[in-house]
C-alpha cells in the first residue's frame, strides 16, 4: 500500500508533466484539478495548514471558472510565480536580523553550532537562493505574459526545474573551495540534508 507522504511526492513530481500535457493538448483545467487534488491531499494528510486549504480551494476555483471561461490557460500560469515567489519567501525571511539563514541552519541541524566563516558562507548562500527565486519568478511573470503557450511550459515547467538543480549540483564545488580549509560533508549527504530540512 503507497503511503500518503509517497503519494504525494509521485503528484508533485508529476505535475510538470500533467501542467506541459494540460498545455500541448489545451486541457489547462486538468493539470489546476491535479494541483488542487495535490494541495488538498497535503492538507488532509496532516499539514491542516489553513494556507494549504486555500490554495486548494483557489485552484478548484480556478479551473471550474477558467474552464467556463476559456480562460484556464492564463489561470495555469500563475502556480510557477506562485511557486518561486513562496521560495524566495522561505529563503529570504531567514535573513532578517535575530534569525539565522535557511541554509546555515540546514547546515546546524547535520553537524551542529558552525564555524564563523561557514555561517558566514550559509547567509550569502540564503542570499543568493533568494534573488535566484526572485529573478525566476520575474521571468514566469514575462514568459507567462509574452511567450507562447509551448515555450511557457517548456521553461516554468522543466528547464527552471532543471536551472535548480544546476545551481544545486555546481554550488557544492564552489563551497568547497570557499571553505577549503574546513572538514566538508558529502554531497550526498549535503542533499539528505537540505530534503530532510524541506519536508519539515
Amino acid at each position: 500500500m503507497v503511503k500518503p507522504a509517497s503519494m504525494l511526492t509521485m503528484m508533485a513530481v508529476s505535475y510538470p508533466f500533467v501542467s506541459h500535457l494540460g498545455t500541448v493538448f489545451s486541457i489547462p483545467a486538468a493539470a489546476l484539478l491535479w494541483l488542487c487534488l495535490m494541495l488538498l491531499g497535503g492538507w488532509l494528510a496532516g499539514s491542516r495548514s489553513p494556507i494549504l486549504l486555500s490554495l486548494a480551494i483557489a485552484c478548484l476555483a480556478a479551473a471550474i471558472l477558467g474552464h467556463v471561461s476559456h480562460s484556464a490557460d492564463l489561470m495555469l500560469r500563475v502556480p510557477p510565480v506562485v511557486i518561486c515567489c513562496s521560495l524566495a519567501w522561505l529563503f529570504g525571511r531567514t535573513l532578517f536580523a535575530g534569525r539565522t539563514a535557511l541554509v546555515s541552519r540546514i547546515g546546524e541541524r547535520m553537524r551542529g553550532a558552525l564555524p564563523e566563516p561557514v555561517a558566514r558562507y550559509g547567509y550569502r548562500l540564503t542570499a543568493i537562493w533568494t534573488l535566484f527565486f526572485i529573478l525566476m519568478g520575474v521571468e514566469s511573470i514575462l514568459l507567462g505574459l509574452f511567450a507562447s503557450p509551448l515555450l511557457w511550459s517548456v521553461f516554468t515547467n522543466f528547464i527552471n526545474y532543471l536551472l535548480i538543480a544546476l545551481f544545486f549540483v555546481l554550488e557544492y564545488p564552489v563551497r568547497l573551495w570557499a571553505l577549503r580549509d574546513l572538514e566538508h560533508t558529502s554531497f550526498i549527504d549535503s542533499l539528505r540534508g537540505s530534503i530532510r530540512m524541506g519536508l519539515r
